[in-house]
């Protein structure tokens, strides 16, 4: 008689030969075998591209990733804020004391 071995998963006991019991159990599921994708024309280069090697070198080729990939980030500011450097500070405070002086001389 041969033995068994088992594993016990919330009080259950699951013969540790059976995957798809125990997969089951611990809220996994089995692969997933997906097919390719299929031929698409690109709207950048109107070239045709082949599945997902030729979406891949698609995306590197045109620095591009899918707006599916873009899902959770945070939306892009469209302005950004403006810091003026001290060296910019100091020449517009210059350019319009040069401006002030010259009215005042008038």
């Amino acid at each position: 008689m041969a033995r068994k071995c088992y594993v016990y998963i919330d009080g259950v006991a699951i013969d540790k030969e059976d995957h798809d019991a125990l997969d089951k159990a611990r809220g996994r599921s089995s692969a997933t075998v997906l097919p390719d994708l299929p031929d698409f024309v690109s709207p950048i280069d109107g070239k045709t591209y082949s599945g997902r090697a030729g979406l891949r070198s698609h995306n590197d080729r045109h620095n591009v990733v899918l707006a599916d990939d873009l899902k959770g980030l945070p939306p892009k500011t469209t302005q950004q804020e403006f810091r003026a450097t001290e060296r910019q500070v100091a020449e517009r405070r210059r350019h319009l004391a040069e401006i002030y002086n010259h009215y005042q001389g008038n």
